[in-house]
């Protein structure tokens, strides 16, 4: 009986806040979708739309390296959230009131800002809920029903835009805005004393473990960086899609809506084959970026929409992989060292997309073989990674 109870809590708790991430990603997730269309409609130019997304990106991982030292000095992890879910969540709805490029992208800055603020302590709270259950089932079930948000926002706007403007979509999302907080609230009614899943004298192993693993933190840091650099983001995509191959708003919105679909069936799969199998796991993240980013500038018709499926199935299976990864270990599960995490990913992927956004305007067509160096490099140090480590599951 113990047991089942012990076994509920976090299994519960993570439904609890998917649920939240539900309608939370039906709002920014939907507005995200849009975003290299509403800037192209403002008149952003292709030479700074890379930069530009790099900077927005940037405010999410910033805004970890602020939410995870907030929440690890001030031990107060649900008002970090409650902040950073207001700020992520109204702050698209207003770009309706917007008509200049600089005023858009300081709404989409503060909406990453949010997003951001809450992630350190979000991942804290899986990677002890993680302990009662596998990490990878944790972040895996939380990411299919993120994601599942992630495909109603755009595949709802994608119809909506038929016949209505870019403005009202952004005005529709202040609905799914206030869901999200009211769910917000019952999360909170389900989080129990974080003690509860920390592991027992009884995992001393397993802690003695992860302890020895500290030494692989600097190559599991190096491919983390280097593929986050590849990975780009769909403003940029959104918007070479539209630039460079002349897709309509909607349709853009419709491979959102796909992406978040490929996303969280990815992400599902990839944390239940994680603590199945462990760490060899992490060689799919570059193989799948490659052959994304291969398709989606090389190829046309189908192919481009096949390029979304897999550039979808990488999202997730990265955003499943890397924080259980990183959690795994870590001997206990600390907000700060999340934070730090996204930070150093963030000054990646701002350095990435800034790169990226130059060969968009000079030679598109030398992009994926951009992605595919640095995917080499990641994978590279990824076969290190995985030498230097046990060969056991991290479960």
């Amino acid at each position: 009986m113990i047991r089942r109870r012990k076994l509920f809590w976090p299994l519960g708790f993570v439904l609890a806040l998917g649920v939240v991430s539900l309608f939370a990603d039906a709002n920014y997730e939907g507005g995200r979708g849009l975003a290299g269309p509403f800037l192209l409609f403002l008149g952003a130019i292709p030479l700074g739309i890379g930069l530009l997304s790099g900077i927005i990106e940037f405010f999410q991982f910033g805004g970890r390296w602020i939410g995870g030292a907030w929440a690890q000095s001030g031990n107060h992890p649900w008002r970090v959230l409650v902040t950073g879910y207001a700020l992520n969540l109204f702050a698209l709805p207003a770009l309706v009131y917007v008509h200049a490029v600089w005023a858009a992208v300081l709404l989409f800055a503060c909406e990453r800002l949010g997003r951001g603020i809450r992630n350190p302590v979000k991942n804290r709270l899986l990677s002890i809920a993680g302990s009662g259950m596998g990490h990878g089932k944790a972040f895996g079930v939380y990411e299919i029903l993120d994601q599942t948000g992630a495909v109603i926002g755009p595949l709802f706007l994608t119809v909506w835009l038929l016949t209505h403007s870019l403005r009202t979509a952004f005005a529709l999302l202040v609905v799914p805005a206030v869901l999200a907080m009211v769910f917000l609230v019952v999360a909170y009614r389900f989080s129990p004393a974080e003690a509860a899943c920390l592991p027992t004298d009884g995992g001393g192993e397993k802690a003695g473990k992860q302890t020895e693993e500290k030494g692989n933190r600097r190559s599991f840091l190096r491919w983390a960086t280097v593929l986050s650099a590849a990975g780009g983001s769909y403003l940029f995509i959104g918007y070479a899609l539209m630039a460079g191959w002349h897709w309509t708003a909607s349709a853009v919105a419709g491979g959102f809506a796909l992406v978040m679909a490929c996303d969280g069936l990815g992400g599902l799969a990839a944390g239940v084959l994680y603590d199945r199998i462990g760490r060899p796991m992490l060689s799919v993240l570059p193989l799948f970026l490659a052959f994304s980013m291969g398709l989606l500038f090389w190829g046309e018709g189908p192919l481009l929409w096949l390029g979304l499926a897999l550039w979808g199935v990488q999202l997730g299976c990265q955003e499943t992989l890397v924080p259980a990864d990183f959690g795994s270990r870590q001997p206990r599960p600390d907000s700060r060292a999340f934070g730090s995490l996204g930070f150093i990913l963030g000054v990646g992927q701002l350095a990435g997309t800034a790169i990226l956004g130059l060969l968009f305007a000079l030679a598109p067509a030398l992009i994926p073989a951009w992605i595919a160096g640095l995917c080499v490099m990641g994978g590279a140090w990824i076969f290190r990674d995985l030498r230097s480590a046990d060969r056991v599951p991290a479960s």
